[in-house]
């Protein structure tokens, strides 16, 4: 399985076989050979090394909230990554169906999200859910 890995070395993700990735000003997309869904991705890292809460729920719903999506923390669910948390959020809009996640250890964030025909969300479940649950984040040097 190939592994998508950030310029700066923030994170890893593995991309299962035959999904395209394509990089532009920070985002990259990841299409599946079925041509089903798309899934974006865009890391952001703390300045000052871990804070408590970056890239939590309040940060998800920032995020959500930036794109005009109104929820409250407790509609964000939480799951334990591999040294990570991980937060979501799910949501079905106009036929279309969207899946929004951010993976964190407090120093890097990572922001997903997923978005198919709400018909078709059940064909790429297993390949976006291994994607998210194979983030891998890898904090900064210390600064002496």
């Amino acid at each position: 399985m190939p592994v998508l890995t950030h310029p700066q070395g923030w994170f890893t993700l593995e991309v299962p076989d035959g999904w395209a990735l394509e990089s532009e000003d920070c985002v990259t997309t990841l299409r599946s050979p079925i041509g089903v869904g798309i899934v974006y991705l865009s890391g952001a890292r703390h300045s000052r090394g871990r804070q408590r809460s970056f890239g939590g729920a309040d940060f998800l719903g920032r995020f959500l909230g930036s794109l005009g999506i109104e929820v409250d923390d407790e509609a964000i669910a939480l799951a334990q990554g591999e040294g990570c948390r991980i937060y979501s959020y799910v949501r079905d809009s106009n036929g279309t169906h969207w899946r929004y996640w951010s993976v964190t250890d407090d120093e890097t964030a990572l922001l997903i999200s997923y978005t198919c025909d709400a018909a078709e969300r059940a064909r790429e479940t297993v390949d976006v859910d291994e994607m998210v649950r194979s983030v891998r984040l890898y904090h900064s040097a210390p600064v002496h």
